[in-house]
């Protein structure tokens, strides 16, 4: 049967979309065979179509890019997140860290690093390669003629671990006028000052042999 044109071109979006009946086909495909009118008018619905779908996927692909782009942003900003955890712990550690050395206390070793001298008839001793924290002093008569002065240095594990070599702390063992003039001889010694004044020969002498002289009339 043949169908006018106008019914033709009525049924080409339903041929088209692969919906129309079989018989409908049938009757499309056997017109423009010999339509050249209804094949052109075909083909440019098949064109505007094409043009649907590559709009439509060049929507998705926007779409694509944009929630590619977001999904950056928020892995951006973690990664930034966990960076400045990451840096904020280390401040903490670090700050603990230096409260802890600049709390810690420890006894002075001598290591050819501290030096007695006299001026202005004041005693002076110098710490070099650290600040010294506390200074214990102690004054004994040797033999009831010799006038010993012992002392030891404490420092911070902090000082101890940051102050260079070319630094060095002054501090004074006995004043002019107060004493410093009767000293004979200086010792620095790390040991037990308790009851030090109080030891006899023997003990003294052992102290002694514990100690390092620093400076002497």
């Amino acid at each position: 049967m043949n169908y006018p044109c106008d019914v033709i071109r009525d049924l080409l979006p339903l041929y088209l979309d692969g919906v129309c009946s079989e018989e409908s086909r049938r009757a499309v495909e056997a017109h423009l065979a010999k339509c050249p009118d209804c094949r052109a008018c075909l083909a440019e619905l098949q064109e505007t179509e094409n043009i649907a779908i590559s709009e439509s996927s060049a929507g998705q692909e926007l779409k694509k890019a944009a929630s590619f782009r977001g999904v950056k942003k928020r892995l951006l900003r973690r990664q930034l997140l966990v960076a400045a955890a990451v840096v904020a712990a280390l401040l903490l550690l670090a700050g603990g860290t230096v409260g802890l050395l600049k709390r810690s206390v420890q006894m002075v070793e001598y290591r050819d690093n501290l030096s007695v001298s006299l001026t202005d008839v004041d005693l002076v001793g110098r710490l070099r390669g650290s600040r010294y924290d506390h200074l214990r002093i102690k004054t004994v008569t040797l033999d009831g003629e010799q006038t010993c002065l012992f002392f030891c240095l404490w420092d911070t594990r902090w000082d101890d671990l940051t102050t260079s070599d070319e630094v060095y702390s002054e501090f004074t063992l006995s004043y002019a006028g107060k004493g410093a003039e009767q000293v004979d001889v200086v010792y620095y010694y790390t040991g037990d000052y308790t009851g030090l004044e109080t030891l006899d020969e023997a003990g003294l002498q052992e102290v002694l042999a514990q100690s390092v002289c620093l400076w002497e009339q």
